[in-house]
């Protein structure tokens, strides 16, 4: 069994990296799926726009991700009805013109991902959701969406909701398809340290060098430098856990329950073997008790090939941040927040940010506003989510505490970190996440370091695979 995203078997060869200063008109921070849409959406223009990745594209959340293009998902139509219908249908039309507009960009530029179109299942096995399946059917079906109510095979379910414009693909293929296609204006190993703002222009430091630019969009997981957006008060962090393994056939379909604990599934043909992804168990980062606990979870359902976990911010009214950073400001912009569906919204944040720019008008601006309204959702969730965020710091400051491979102690007068692998090498880290100064916890199964605060990732040896974080806590 490969410890490892399923993904990870295409990867490619690094592009050119930030070598000497540069003035641009647009500085695209983050290389997945939202960084290179906003790319993508930005060609046809006049601004010289280029794109600054710290590690690999598409290797952050984007490929650790299932890769389903849908608008049937979970419960968000439920919860944000909650407290707008007008909002519940203006996020559904936004997902299906973001489903279409990603099918329309693979066959528009020949993209060879792996593009299958698939039945998706909404469904439940509890006799107490059964009747939300039929307000969600009743609200579909209302404004005009072709669906129907059935029950899927091969699953224990009492009732399923069914639509077939649904998509999945290969999301590295894609990605790296895009990263071919504008080579000469992606820079990666580049990293973005410091953003300062003088006479009207952004200084971004970038490998000790520095890129001077008229707009910056900041299209990481979790936005960093931007302390005064406050995300600990509008979201938490949520942690899946994923495995994929080798079966006879592949069905086109891709399910999602509504019940707990989580399950979702697609299936994949690498044109050699068929696979099952299955995702079991998504929780909020704040209440995970062992990471090996609940990946041994879900080794007792399958024999799997792949095991990896992915990392989701979920924010307060179920609707992601796209736009500006600061009122009355349009050029920092970011995209945040998808709420475990980035592949949708991943692709139209890269529309919204780069209509934006562009001066155009856009029907979804007004939703995706990070200065939106506050609404009744978000009043609810506030307390909940920033509970979430100091039981985390709380948590975090015990460490691995159960774990006999890991020391935590003193080393040159500063806090460390040590574990022993199989042979015995000693791996040294600095024990403390450089965003928010969390204490870090060794996630043994996938050999990372894992900040249980925001989801910042690090490598065994201290690199820094994902932010929010921008250092490393390597020790020299």
């Amino acid at each position: 069994m490969k410890n490892t995203s399923i993904w990870i078997n295409n990867r490619e060869k690094s592009s050119q990296t930030i070598k000497q200063d540069m003035e641009v008109d647009v500085l695209i921070i983050g290389g997945g799926i939202t960084g290179l849409s906003t790319l993508l959406e930005l060609q046809n223009s006049n601004l010289k726009t280029i794109l600054v990745e710290r590690n690999t594209c598409g290797y952050g959340v984007t490929f650790r991700s299932t890769a389903k293009i849908t608008y049937l998902q979970e419960q968000i139509f439920m919860n944000i009805r909650k407290t707008s219908y007008e909002n519940a249908l203006l996020y559904l039309a936004s997902q299906i013109d973001a489903v279409n507009w990603l099918k329309n960009i693979v066959h528009s530029y020949h993209i060879d991902c792996d593009l299958k179109k698939v039945s998706s299942y909404l469904f439940t096995n509890e006799e107490e959701n059964v009747a939300k399946l039929e307000a969600e059917y009743n609200f579909l079906s209302q404004n005009h969406v072709k669906v129907k109510k059935t029950k899927l095979e091969g699953i224990n379910n009492i009732l399923a909701l069914q639509v077939d414009d649904s998509y999945t693909f290969h999301p590295l293929k894609y990605i790296n398809h895009l990263k071919a296609m504008f080579s000469d204006s992606i820079y990666e190993n580049s990293k973005v340290t410091k953003i300062d703002k003088k006479d009207g222009y952004y200084y971004s430091s970038v490998n000790n060098l520095q890129i001077k630019s008229k707009y910056v969009v900041l299209a990481s997981h979790y936005p960093y430098f931007l302390i005064p957006f406050l995300m600990p008060f509008k979201s938490h962090v949520e942690t899946s856990y994923i495995g994929a393994k080798r079966v006879k056939q592949c069905l086109d379909i891709s399910a999602i329950n509504i019940d707990k604990p989580c399950i979702s599934m697609r299936y994949y043909d690498d044109g050699n073997n068929c696979y099952l992804i299955y995702l079991y168990q998504s929780f909020a980062t704040c209440n995970i008790k062992s990471i090996k606990d609940n990946f041994d979870e879900l080794k007792k359902l399958q024999k799997f090939d792949y095991m990896w976990s992915n990392k989701d911010i979920i924010t307060n009214d179920y609707i992601p941040y796209i736009g500006c950073i600061y009122k009355n400001d349009d050029t920092f912009l970011i995209a945040t927040g998808y709420n475990t569906w980035g592949m949708t919204n991943g692709t139209l944040a890269g529309k919204i940010l780069a209509d934006i720019i562009l001066k155009k008008d856009n029907l979804y601006i007004s939703l995706f506003d990070p200065h939106r309204h506050i609404n009744l959702n978000k009043i609810v969730r506030l307390p909940i989510d920033l509970g979430c965020n100091l039981k985390a710091i709380i948590k975090s400051s015990k460490g691995n505490v159960n774990n006999s491979k890991v020391i935590y102690t003193k080393k040159d007068g500063r806090n460390v970190a040590i574990y022993k692998d199989e042979k015995e090498v000693e791996h040294i880290v600095l024990n403390k996440c450089p965003h928010m100064k969390c204490g870090l916890v060794f996630n043994e199964v996938e050999k990372t370091w894992d900040c249980l605060c925001h989801g910042s990732r690090f490598t065994l040896d201290g690199k820094c695979i994902e932010g929010p974080s921008y250092f490393d806590i390597s020790f020299k």
